[in-house]
């Protein structure tokens, strides 16, 4: 057994439910699509590119400079072209579906820990639709730094929605 703050049981209990991610359908397949971008050389360097870009934008953008119409333009173009390419817009869609999948076996776990029980499965939606609600605060944002916001009323409480569909860090209430 490895090395964890897991018991024996606990351990054990990880490595089922670990077991039945990797042998559930809906990951299989989105595996497959991530495989299937990572094999096409040209479908991962469209995305590279795309992706180098923005970042370029938005170091730009950060460092008080306006990106230009035309690289605005570039960009969507690029990133339309992403859009557009089965290749790409699998493995976007598989990978959401992977972190989609696994925010919901987090939630499930911080709900039972929080309220000493396993929450139902209504709870679970309920409180992951009231994290999408609070996921926005009119457009407030925090430039990807949670402790940069410029929402007068966030008193520092984020929501970091980085690499899970979203963008940026986001204000919320508890």
């Amino acid at each position: 057994m490895a090395n964890t703050s897991l018991t024996p049981e606990l351990s054990a209990l990880a490595i089922n439910l670990a077991s039945a991610f990797a042998q559930s359908q809906k990951v299989v397949s989105a595996k497959a699509r991530i495989g299937l971008f990572y094999q096409n050389q040209e479908a991962t360097d469209l995305f590279r590119k795309v992706s180098e870009f923005g970042e370029s934008l938005r170091e730009k953008s950060m460092a008080g400079m306006q990106p230009s119409e035309e690289e605005i333009a570039k960009f969507d173009e690029m990133r339309q072209n992403v859009v557009a390419n089965p290749l790409c817009s699998g493995f976007l869609e598989a990978r959401q579906e992977i972190d989609e999948m696994l925010a919901t076996v987090n939630q499930y776990l911080c709900m039972a820990v929080e309220h000493g029980c396993a929450p139902t499965d209504e709870e679970v939606a309920a409180a992951m639709s009231q994290q999408m609600q609070a996921c926005s605060c009119g457009g407030h944002h925090c430039s990807g730094d949670c402790d940069d916001c410029d929402h007068e009323d966030c008193k520092g409480e984020h929501h970091c929605c980085h690499g899970h569909g979203g963008e940026g860090c986001h204000c919320h209430e508890h």
